[in-house]
């Protein structure tokens, strides 16, 4: 193995949270529009029409880019921005618009990491099936295609496809997420769609970008049996297989998990696999993106209050925890990354997501002071070097957010922004946690400076 190598530094994004302008600039309606449009559906009527103001006017946040120091951006481009309609026509506004962010973060010393699906399906697609039918990988594959084509000259590093499990699961199991449906067998075959898509477009980037460096992001869950109980060790290796052991093992065996069937039944897992090469999955890649943010207890119940794994509960967690309940737990942080590395021990791994969602509020001397995100910067990235220090091979950290977004069913009362915003305005504040994670960067970088070997006298 390898020396451990330095961490990149970054924040991130994504599209439909931050860009508003749904109508503007060619861009055509996502399964998101739709979705929010339907009483009920996001908290208090919210949409992503207008989001954060970023399309119109991005300099604001490439100005929170560059005053955070960070090292790298991931952002993502929007499939119904980039590709104009079903006759899979490029959008030339919406290229122009990703061309003009991805030059202005070279200007600015910044390297761009760039998701190509992160949860905008185009409403068209999902009119013909969605993540349920082959159509859409195929046109996803086209977009890959033009998107690769018109930005890679500026593009080295790719991720293809964002939490496969929150888009297929709370997108068709739950229906908190976009598109809304709540059937099980849907969800099973859009998660092994996405991750179909996912080995097809690592096989178009390696074509089209040799040089390329590529991987996916998938959110993993820390899952702690609430007792000894064989009911509840059982609970918890049900809730593993469906939020962690069905992606990442897939992903990195191409092949399910050998209780797929026991939990799904046979009939279920062989329609949802219709079409799909389960060793093409696996296509080698240069990175893996972990996305961190629950730790759970489980215990097992009939029938259950889970809205995704049947017969189990999720306990209450104690305090400290984010603002919407989730348990802030560093030590869950290090086992998901020493997890991923015994699975893959040559593989790097970014940690592409790991943030809190607060009710954030400026004070009456207009400064946002989030001591409770602090707090978890300091916990966490303290977390992060525990794990470097046991063998996990985390070569980049990107906080989310790097500013107040559009936070998809939570509309804009829950934040994660290192950057407050404004909404009316668009106007953005550093806060508190802000100041502190660019003094961490600036003291790990004259750390990393004080290492490097002085180069003999000649």
């Amino acid at each position: 193995m390898s020396e451990m190598p330095e961490i990149r530094w970054g924040s991130g994004t994504a599209a439909y949270q931050i860009e508003g302008a749904v109508d503007e600039g060619g861009r055509v309606p996502s399964i998101w529009d739709t979705f929010a449009d339907r009483p009920g559906a996001i908290t208090r009527g919210d949409t992503g029409t207008v989001a954060s103001g970023m399309y119109r006017d991005p300099a604001p946040l490439l100005d929170a880019v560059e005053w955070l120091g960070t090292d790298s951006y991931r952002l993502s481009v929007a499939w119904c921005r980039v590709i104009g309609g079903p006759d899979g026509r490029p959008n030339p506004e919406g290229i122009a618009y990703y061309r003009r962010v991805l030059q202005e973060l070279h200007r600015r010393g910044v390297t761009p990491l760039v998701t190509l699906y992160h949860w905008d399906l185009p409403q068209w697609l999902q009119d013909r099936g969605g993540w349920a039918s082959l159509e859409t990988v195929s046109a996803f594959v086209d977009f890959v295609t033009v998107a690769v084509g018109e930005l890679g000259d500026l593009v080295d590093e790719w991720i293809t496809v964002n939490e496969p499990f929150c888009a297929a699961f709370h997108g068709h199991l739950s229906g908190e997420h976009a598109p809304g449906i709540r059937d099980e067998a849907t969800a099973l075959r859009a998660a092994l769609m996405q991750l179909h898509a996912h080995g097809e477009a690592v096989r178009t980037i390696r074509r089209l970008a040799p040089g390329a460096r590529t991987g996916l992001a998938m959110n993993l869950s820390d899952l702690e049996p609430a007792g000894d109980l064989p009911a509840d060790l059982e609970a918890t290796r049900r809730a593993d297989l469906v939020e962690n052991r069905l992606f990442l093992h897939t992903v990195l065996r191409g092949e399910l998990p050998e209780d797929t069937d026991g939990y799904f039944g046979t009939a279920t897992v062989a329609a949802a696999l219709e079409g799909i090469d389960l060793a093409g999955i696996a296509e080698p890649i240069d990175f893996i993106g972990v996305n961190y943010y629950e730790h759970n207890v489980v215990r097992a119940a009939e029938p259950g209050t889970d809205p995704i794994v049947r017969g189990i509960d999720k306990l209450p967690v104690p305090q400290p925890r984010s603002g919407n309940g989730v348990a802030v737990h560093p030590a869950g942080f290090v086992r998901v990354l020493l997890r991923v590395a015994e699975l893959a021990p040559d593989l790097p791994i970014r940690v592409t997501e790991n943030g809190i969602g607060l009710w954030d509020y400026l004070d009456p001397s207009g400064n946002c002071n989030d001591v409770e995100r602090v707090a978890f910067l300091d916990r966490y990235l303290a977390a992060l070097r525990e794990a470097r220090s046991r063998g996990a091979r985390v070569e980049a950290y990107y906080h989310w957010s790097l500013i107040d977004t559009f936070e998809w069913s939570y509309g804009y009362q829950l934040r994660y922004g290192l950057f407050y915003v404004d909404f009316p305005t668009r106007r953005l504040t550093p806060k508190a946690s802000a100041a502190r994670y660019r003094e961490i960067i600036a003291g790990e970088r004259a750390a990393a400076l004080d290492r490097e070997p002085i180069a003999a006298e000649a």
